[in-house]
């Protein structure tokens, strides 16, 4: 049976379209379609239903589902095993993390490891934390990086680290509006907010045993944490954002820390794998990196993203 084709309906079937499995993966959609033809004509039976562009399993797709994680999990396992004859540590990863800080904060951390273990091939693929979870998936991925406590039972949780919200400007939008020093003052600021799914998140800041909830005037709202920092390196408002988001822009001076003593209470940062009972030593590796790595993050010398000066080109002469 074709291995590759295997690979490709696991990648439509959770992303349950061709587009959105083409997208992911990038891989031309023409081929994912052809390898599932050439499945479905093989075994004589159709794995999927097709209504527009949305590709849902049939009960005979959902049946070969749990034999193709067994298959592709098979092989990892035996390309792992041969590796471990030579000492070696090799295989596929795959790794789901949610979307909110997955860049700029599993983006090192990945790429140092594999410094460290260049025979890993690592495949992430950033989903909401409702698509990581759903029961179709619990095979599906080898970790999940995670904020916050998981509610779902099945799954183990390591601490990595811990991250906190504060608050933070550009220095052209101080020198314009002044820097705020109490939480009374906020409300004469300009705010950029991020949207969450029941209306606009406020700024839950907290001083001591002092705590408040505040969300001044928006000049701008989004559900991205990138345009947020755009926006506030821009000039544009106050931005609420964890610290590890913002320190390469505080650093160059691209962004200020505004009432530092008022952030949010401090919240984990999970990497969550499903409870089983054989661990590869390729993920057992990766966990130990990744708890690791947090405690010697400084010593790790990693490519890391910023927003760059927001400048205004200048104009063409008339």
């Amino acid at each position: 049976m074709d291995l590759e084709a295997i690979d490709y309906f696991i990648k439509v079937a959770d992303a349950r379209s061709l587009s959105n499995a083409a997208k992911l993966h990038r891989l031309p959609k023409s081929t994912l379609s052809h390898k599932i033809r050439q499945l479905e004509d093989r075994l004589g039976i159709a794995l999927f239903v097709r209504e527009g562009r949305d590709m849902f399993l049939t009960d005979a797709g959902a049946e070969f589902l749990d034999h193709a994680y067994r298959i592709q999990a098979s092989c990892d396992g035996a390309e792992a095993a041969i590796a471990a004859m030579r000492q070696e540590i090799a295989g596929t990863l795959t790794i789901g993390s949610t979307g909110e800080f997955g860049t700029s904060f599993t983006s090192e951390l990945l790429f140092a490891f594999r410094q460290r273990f260049p025979q890993v091939k690592i495949d992430v693929i950033f989903l909401s934390s409702g698509y990581l979870f759903a029961p179709e998936r619990q095979q599906a991925f080898d970790g999940i990086f995670y904020w916050g406590e998981p509610s779902n039972v099945d799954y183990i949780a390591k601490r990595l680290t811990g991250a906190s919200f504060g608050l933070y400007a550009s220095p052209d939008y101080i020198e314009k509006h002044g820097r705020p020093q109490s939480p009374a003052e906020l409300h004469d600021h300009r705010g950029i907010a991020f949207r969450i799914p029941t209306g606009l998140q406020s700024w839950h800041l907290k001083n001591g045993e002092e705590t408040i909830d505040v969300l001044p005037p928006a000049s701008c709202v989004a559900n991205d944490y990138w345009m947020i920092k755009y926006f506030a390196v821009a000039g544009e408002g106050l931005a609420y954002l964890p610290d590890f988001f913002t320190e390469i822009e505080c650093a160059t001076g691209h962004l200020e820390p505004v009432m530092p003593h008022w952030r949010s209470p401090e919240v984990s940062v999970n990497l969550l794998y499903p409870r089983r009972r054989y661990v590869s030593r390729k993920f057992a590796a990766f966990q130990s990196f990744c708890i690791d790595f947090y405690k010697q993050r400084a010593e790790h010398y990693v490519p890391r993203y910023c927003v760059e000066v927001v400048s205004t080109p200048p104009r063409r002469a008339q």
